[in-house]
C-alpha cells in the first residue's frame, strides 16, 4: 500500500468540511491547515484525514468565539 493513499484531495477536503475548494486552498496557503504539495506540474495537495479533523475543531472554535 502506497503511503498516500490515505490521504485526502483538496475536493475531498472541501466536500468533508462542507465548503468550497477555494476556501481549502487559502486554509494551506495562510498555514491554517497542513499539506503535501505533489512534485507535479499540477502542483496538487494533499492532507492526513487528522490534520483535517484538527483544522475543522480549530475552524469551529475560531466561530463559536467569534
Amino acid at each position: 500500500m502506497s503511503s498516500i493513499e490515505h490521504l485526502l484531495t483538496v475536493a475531498q477536503v472541501a466536500a468533508r468540511l462542507g465548503i468550497t475548494r477555494r476556501a481549502v486552498q487559502q486554509a494551506i496557503a495562510r498555514n491554517a491547515l497542513a499539506a503535501q504539495k505533489l512534485p507535479t506540474k499540477t502542483g496538487a495537495y494533499l492532507i492526513e484525514p487528522a490534520e483535517v479533523d484538527r483544522y475543522d475543531q480549530a475552524r469551529r472554535h475560531e466561530t463559536a468565539v467569534s
